[in-house]
């Protein structure tokens, strides 16, 4: 959600949204987790992000995990109606960790996702996709309110 230097109400609505009808994240209280984790953010700012990114890069994921991985990420980018650079850029370095499903199953089973998502870049290089990402973002301060 904060991957654009913004955290919108509909990003919020959604994440708790799938918490409570799909227990997407187990049995946990969405609303306490969620403004432990803006605390965090708020804290460590791009170090948040770039933590994320690391443990995301060292688990291991089955394909349906990796497939619940994209959705959530694409329905969250999408769910305040607008798509960012940013969310984008952050969205391929997520896929580059990716490495068992296909562009062509992400394609066929989650709803929103288009070519924008998984074309290469002029530079085809993750790291230079990941160094973009942290040079052009500005993490601000964030408050979230419960609903």
């Amino acid at each position: 959600m904060a991957c654009d230097g913004d955290i919108a109400k509909e990003e919020v609505e959604l994440i708790k949204k799938m918490a409570i009808e799909r227990h997407l994240f187990g049995e946990i209280d969405i609303n306490k987790e969620l403004n432990l984790l803006v605390k965090e953010i708020n804290q460590k700012g791009k170090g948040f992000l770039r933590h994320y990114l690391l443990e995301l890069s060292n688990q291991k994921f089955t394909k349906e995990e990796e497939l619940k991985i994209v959705d959530v990420a694409v329905q969250t980018i999408r769910s305040d109606n607008k798509v960012e650079y940013s969310e984008i850029k952050f969205f391929k370095v997520i896929r580059s960790y990716l490495k068992l499903v296909t562009d062509k199953e992400l394609l066929e089973n989650i709803e929103g996702i288009d070519d924008n998502y998984l074309s290469q870049d002029i530079r085809e290089d993750i790291f230079h996709i990941y160094n973009d990402y942290f040079n052009m973002i500005e993490i601000p301060q964030f408050n979230i309110k419960d609903s």
